[in-house]
């Protein structure tokens, strides 16, 4: 599929992600100034950290479900390739939510954990879902990551499993370290202006589309075209290369 795609398109697709992710962002922050009125939810249906163990995406998309929306409802990533969305087709997309009353609860668990794997975008350029794969794998540094995200991802049971493991060899290092994660302050948050280029790498490297053009394309993508990156700083080229670099290196690509 990436291979399909011109500088062009890729231009327009960007322009239209950012155009979705600002629509969706004062709904974001709304949910925020109601977390106090969740509590009664969570004490209804429990924690929302065994859904971690879903990837985003899937996440995302069993949301959209229960909301009355299907994933073909949405403009497909080629569409938003081709023009731009009008303000019908984003206004189509967030309205007529209708939400059955048995599953409002399993709802706002799920917008819960769809905020921890935004903050674990923000903080380490991974989903949840992606660090509970290396906890899986073998690493106490991703679950540690994860739990300063998010403390309810202990309920996962990969990282059940790993305090099990913990518990049987008398681990007390592995449990010294969980509680260092469990009060740790939360590192200083990256550079608030470059996260659409943050959240725009993570969307195109899923797809393995920026792995299809130069440095230069990718610099005439951001800086000329987009303006995402400041193009009269004293060495654009390699300030904007070195970015990238480090949000992949966050992700392990």
């Amino acid at each position: 599929m990436s291979q399909a795609y011109t500088k062009e398109k890729v231009i327009q697709l960007c322009r239209n992600l950012l155009k979705t992710a600002e629509k969706f962002d004062p709904q974001a922050q709304n949910f925020d100034s109601v977390k106090s009125e969740l509590l009664s939810w969570v004490q209804q249906t429990g924690s929302w950290g065994w859904l971690y163990n879903r990837p985003a995406n899937q996440l995302l998309s069993e949301m959209a479900a229960l909301m009355g929306k299907r994933a073909d409802d949405m403009p497909s990533p080629e569409t938003m390739s081709q023009e731009a969305l009008d303000d019908q087709v984003l206004a189509s997309m967030y309205e007529g939510v209708e939400v059955e009353q048995d599953n409002e609860g399993l709802l706002m668990l799920m917008t819960i954990a769809w905020q921890g794997h935004s903050r674990a975008m923000d903080m380490f350029n991974q989903s949840m879902d992606e660090l509970l794969s290396q906890v899986a794998a073998g690493s106490d540094d991703a679950l540690f990551k994860a739990v300063l995200v998010d403390p309810a991802v202990m309920v996962s049971p990969v990282v059940q499993g790993r305090i099990a493991q913990g518990v049987l060899m008398d681990d007390n290092g592995f449990f010294m370290a969980l509680s260092k994660a469990l009060i740790k302050a939360k590192p200083r948050r990256p550079v608030e202006k470059y996260d659409p280029i943050r959240y725009l790498v993570g969307v195109l490297d899923e797809t393995g589309i920026l792995d299809n053009f130069s440095w230069e394309d990718i610099y005439e993508i951001f800086v000329e075209h987009l303006k995402l990156y400041p193009s009269d700083s004293e060495d654009p080229h390699s300030g904007l290369k070195k970015l990238i670099n480090g949000i992949r290196a966050q992700s392990g690509k």
